[in-house]
């Protein structure tokens, strides 16, 4: 169907045999509610057939508002009153499920102790089941909500409509306009506190979802609950949606629709900040104060015991489980897990035992590399600590159903992989994920391996050309010479990567903090030079023979004698010689222990955390830039002779474009031995470096 801007819709018009003929096919569909007044010339109008015209035009608006859903638009906001008997509810808009469009030009502050007003609205309106609650002593759980009304005014004078008929006066206008109304929720009717009754009515609309006999022509903006006539809490997750939350979820998939599942992890996270003010950051258990969780959140500080990595939030039916994760990788994993069901925590034990959480812990993805490598695995699992689920039980489930955990061995000497998971554990970020209990693991079909390059000693020799070129190999061999062989080839790939390749001043910085790593490990080390340390003699420690041999014949003798006196250059027996079966009598080969080994592979990721921070580089790149020229060897190998590249980095990248330049002339010419550095760079950061 097209439409013309000046015809009107092109709607093809049925003669009224076609009209007979489709009824009679039963294809014609008609819609009561679409019917509007012709007119032709020669036709009496009356106010019905106008009217007619204005309530066609208003079904017509409802219809295509309820297409893009309903909720809230913008704004209205529901806050806190100047008193606890006030609420302000911000400006904004918003679409009822019945299609109707509710808006608040400003804000609007809300008594309500003013009894009267709501107690008529709700009368004239029919929105409480139940008659409302005295003036003075209403107290419960009310649903605040907008609710389009309309009403007519400025009166005007109206013709008589016969020829006897008298004057008469009208209203002249028709006001739509929204009113604020307050729907008691309905509930069972248990005289529980106020935070009790929240948990309850949580668990009800997130777990349970049903219609509560809220009219579908008002928007819901916020749940309160009212003792005596006062505020105790406000929550705006409980009942308010915002429009098209819901049409996100077009196929239909999911526990129940996206805007509901997103509303309940929000209403979580207010909720757990309220818990946490009111307990005074206090541990204490998810079933005190929640009867539903949703399947994602945030966890509240001190969740696990360090000293034995024990859980009292979950309770100890769900299995809990402790992994690390790049912090950028959480919104997915959160967005993924929410079209899992909520977890009850009223459920039976049954329900609660085939239920399984992990706790991760968000770590910046620069440091996540340096972390995994203090780790010795990347999971461990979470003991409870105690049945969490005793204070909501009677005397007697309690002892039918008490399973009481497996006592946990704490480990006398904590390791350096416990010191980091208890670091981990006292992260003000955690979160919890529900697990799917689809068996996908990567350990069952194999185990991961590390890519390595198609060729490692041609990647070796590209760097260590480059490094010459650059005048860095002292440094670089220094450092080589004291790490471990995975600390080379990780040293060797760090230097490889495309950033250290495109600025020879952030490969010299991380040499230099490389040195600084060789530095920090050796007992009583001197400031770095740019020398390279000689290496220390190999430690040969000899496995002494077994008492029990039998007696070594001359022969034998003469060449022990022979080979005890070959002077230590001569090379050793071979290990197949000394392994051979029947000789007796003959020294094992030496293990030759390298005291000259000072850094290993996680000391290398550290350096590689600490160089891909974001903004690490950015002053190294401007001296690089400074003069359109790169830097010289001398500056390169004052940048590698420690940690002082850090402060480098620093001034230039604040630094003004003149002083980062005068500062790039500086470093090229002068020697590390005559430069005065730090007085450089304090010159360069006022400004007064020429």
């Amino acid at each position: 169907m097209s439409v013309s801007l000046t015809r009107g819709s092109s709607r093809e018009t049925l003669s009224p045999q076609e009209v007979q003929q489709l009824r009679q096919q039963g294809s014609l569909v008609v819609d009561a509610r679409r019917v509007r007044p012709r007119y032709f010339d020669g036709r009496f109008l009356a106010a019905r057939d106008l009217i007619r015209d204005q309530q066609y035009m208003l079904v017509r608006e409802a219809d295509l508002a309820r297409s893009v859903g309903s909720g809230v638009a913008e704004g209205l906001q529901v806050e806190d009153g100047a008193t606890a008997q006030t609420l302000l509810i911000r400006a904004g808009q918003g679409v009822t499920p019945a299609g109707e469009l509710v808006r608040l030009p400003a804000d609007l502050s809300v008594n309500l102790a003013d009894i009267a007003m709501a107690e008529q609205l709700s009368a004239r309106f029919g929105l409480s089941r139940l008659p409302s609650a005295p003036p003075r002593s209403r107290t419960g759980l009310f649903v605040l909500a907008l609710r389009p009304v309309e009403y007519t005014d400025n009166p005007v004078g109206a013709y008589p409509t016969s020829l006897t008929g008298p004057r008469t006066v009208e209203d002249g206008d028709v006001i739509e306009a929204t009113a604020v109304v307050l729907i008691p929720w309905q509930e069972d009717g248990a005289a529980d506190p106020p935070d009790a009754r929240r948990a309850r009515a949580a668990r009800t609309i997130f777990t349970q979802p049903q219609d509560r006999g809220v009219s579908a022509n008002v928007l819901p903006l916020a749940m309160l609950a009212l003792q005596s006539n006062t505020l105790r809490w406000i929550d705006e997750a409980m009942v308010r949606r915002e429009l098209g939350s819901d049409r996100g979820d077009l196929p239909g998939l999911g526990f129940s629709p996206r805007g509901l599942r997103l509303a309940h992890l929000m209403q979580y996270q207010n909720h757990l900040v309220d818990v946490m003010a009111q307990l005074s950051g206090r541990a204490f258990a998810a079933a005190s104060q929640f009867e539903a969780l949703p399947p994602a959140g945030p966890l509240p500080p001190g969740v696990i015991n360090t000293v034995d990595f024990t859980q009292r939030f979950f309770p100890s039916m769900v299995d809990v489980d402790f992994s690390v994760i790049p912090e950028d990788e959480l919104p997915a994993l959160v967005e993924e897990t929410l079209a899992l069901p909520p977890t009850d925590l009223r459920a039976s034990d049954a329900a609660l035992d085939l239920t399984a959480v992990m706790v991760l812990a968000p770590v910046p993805r620069d440091e996540f590399r340096a972390v995994l490598g203090r780790l010795a695995s990347r999971s461990r699992v979470l003991k409870p600590a105690a049945p969490n689920l005793l204070a909501r039980r009677r005397p007697l489930e309690v002892l039918q159903g008490l399973r009481l955990p497996l006592a946990v061995d704490v480990p006398a000497t904590p390791t350096l992989a416990d010191a980091e998971w208890s670091r981990l554990a006292q992260l003000p970020t955690l979160w919890y994920l529900r697990q799917r209990h689809l068996a996908y693991r990567d350990d069952l079909v194999g185990v991961p391996q590390r890519l390595v390059s198609s060729n490692d000693l041609l990647q070796e020799q590209v760097v260590a050309t480059r490094v010459a070129a650059l005048g860095l190999t002292e440094p670089y061999q220094r450092v080589l010479a004291a790490s471990t062989p995975q600390a080379a080839a990780l040293t060797v790939s760090l230097l490889a990567s495309p950033r250290l390749v495109a600025s020879p001043a952030l490969t010299a910085a991380t040499l230099g903090s490389l040195v600084q790593k060789v530095d920090d490990a050796t007992p009583g080390a001197s400031p770095v030079t740019g020398s390279v340390a000689p290496p220390a003699p190999a430690v040969e420690v000899s496995v002494a023979p077994p008492s029990t041999v039998d007696p070594v014949p001359a022969a034998d003798t003469a060449d022990t004698a022979a080979t005890a006196s070959t002077p230590p250059s001569a090379p050793a027996p071979t290990p197949a010689a000394a392994a051979e079966p029947g000789v007796t009598g003959v020294p094992a080969a030496p293990l030759a222990i390298n005291p000259s080994v000072r850094i290993d592979a996680q000391a290398v990721q550290s350096v590689a955390a600490e160089v891909a921070r974001p903004g690490v580089g950015a002053g190294l790149a401007n001296l690089e830039a400074a003069g359109g020229a790169t830097l010289s060897n001398a500056a390169l190998t004052t940048l590698a002779s420690g940690t002082a590249w850090k402060s480098v980095d620093s001034v230039a990248a604040t630094a003004a474009p003149a002083q980062v330049e005068l500062l790039a002339q500086r470093l090229n010419s002068s020697s590390p031995a005559n430069l005065n550095l730090a007085k450089t760079l304090r010159s360069a950061q006022r400004g007064t470096l020429s």
